[in-house]
């Protein structure tokens, strides 16, 4: 199955970002910001598959030079809080060979980015040998700046909006599942929300390469914890819907016998002579107390289901919601425990005591009497009164 993920961020100075430090990792090359000097070197990081700039007709030469590039886009910008240029991440789609997987990206490249005015540096980055081997995926550096023979002019706005960013993620839908269809595969992609398609799932939170290093090192993050919970969540939903399905066919085969055997109560008596008519009774309430058992079955699974979407739903609202129950439980758990606990205590303390009580009376010479004994003399005393 094709996966779909695309998303944008910005990359700014106010965040303690470097834009020339980012286009270096994402190229696995060595940079310098000819502004400050630093340089920045991902010479050793692997996965690099693709990289290349794309520019429109108007831009000059040395914009192809990608030091050069994103040194000068640091340098216009002057504010403590610049916004340098903005990072597009698309998943590729799997089914397709490396070659086919660059053709797709530099047409959508061209046709959505470049067209409009923007500097693309593209970057195609394969699976982490270690990750999900469906993870290929691409990084698109955006100049955030209109490009002229002159250099950067001004900031175009309309990039920003959040109705570009949806056309942008409706277009890739689009290309991408044209590219499929035509190198003859089935799987496609579809850029709407699990809840917009009708699929009852909840989506997991994009990782990043920080928590994914992490996670890949065994080192549990915050973020794959969540992810661990909403997945879980979701096999779980996955049983239930399988286990009603599973009964609804169950109880659908029920009303089948059902009505046979209904229908097999309006023959007549002699088409039907070799089965007493006791048998037959017998076997209709056997049908309806089937029937009723398996009914009661199916309200109690959509019972359960209904449960646990409430619960899952709540701990969308708060994660932690369902960690403070489980710790109240197990609390009121303790306290049951501790009370039975005292009470068999008590119990066995006074039968110790009555123990030591009647030891003490047959050292003396005195009768040791049973609980009947004491019902009996009881009886007697009342007698006496009377």
């Amino acid at each position: 199955m094709a996966i779909f993920h695309f998303s944008a961020k910005v990359v700014s100075r106010g965040k303690g970002q470097s834009v020339v430090a980012k286009a270096a990792y994402n190229a696995r090359a060595q940079l310098t910001n000819e502004g400050t000097g630093k340089q920045h070197d991902y010479t050793r990081a692997e996965g690099l598959v693709f990289s290349g700039i794309f520019v429109p007709k108007n831009a000059p030469e040395w914009v192809q030079d990608r030091e050069r590039l994103w040194s000068e886009v640091e340098a216009v910008e002057k504010r403590k809080d610049a916004q340098f240029a903005r990072e597009v991440q698309i998943a590729l789609p799997h089914e397709l060979t490396d070659e086919q997987r660059r053709q797709l990206i530099t047409d959508f490249t061209r046709e959505n980015f470049v067209r409009k005015g923007m500097i693309a540096d593209v970057i195609i980055h394969r699976p982490h040998r270690d990750g999900d081997q469906r993870n290929d995926h691409a990084h698109i550096l955006l100049t955030m700046r209109e490009i002229g023979p002159e250099g950067f002019g001004q900031k175009r706005r309309e990039w920003n909006g959040k109705a570009q960013l949806q056309e942008w993620r409706e277009k890739w839908e689009k290309t991408a599942n044209r590219y499929l269809e035509r190198h003859g595969h089935e799987a496609r992609i579809d850029h709407r929300s699990f809840e917009a398609q009708g699929i009852e799932r909840e989506p997991t939170e994009h990782l990043g390469p920080t928590a994914s290093q992490l996670e890949r090192e065994g080192e549990q993050t915050e973020r794959g914890d969540l992810n661990r919970e909403i997945e879980a969540r979701n096999k779980e939903r996955e049983r239930l819907k399988i286990a009603l399905r599973t009964t609804a066919l169950e109880l659908a085969g029920a009303e089948r016998a059902k009505a046979e055997e209904w229908e097999w109560a309006k023959i007549k008596p002699k088409t039907r002579a070799p089965y007493s008519r006791a048998g037959m009774v017998a076997q209709q309430q056997d049908a309806q107390r089937d029937f009723e058992k398996r009914s009661k079955k199916l309200q109690e699974r959509q019972a359960e289901q209904r449960e646990s979407e409430r619960q899952a739903q709540q701990r969308e609202k708060n994660p932690f919601a369902g960690r403070k129950g489980e710790a109240e439980q197990k609390r009121e758990d303790l306290a049951a425990r501790t009370e039975r606990t005292d009470a068999k205590a008590e119990i066995t303390e006074a039968q110790r005591a009555r123990m030591e009580r009647d030891a003490l009376r047959e050292k003396a010479g005195l009768r040791v009497s049973s609980g009947r004994d004491r019902e009996e003399d009881g009886r007697e005393r009342e007698r006496e009164r009377d």
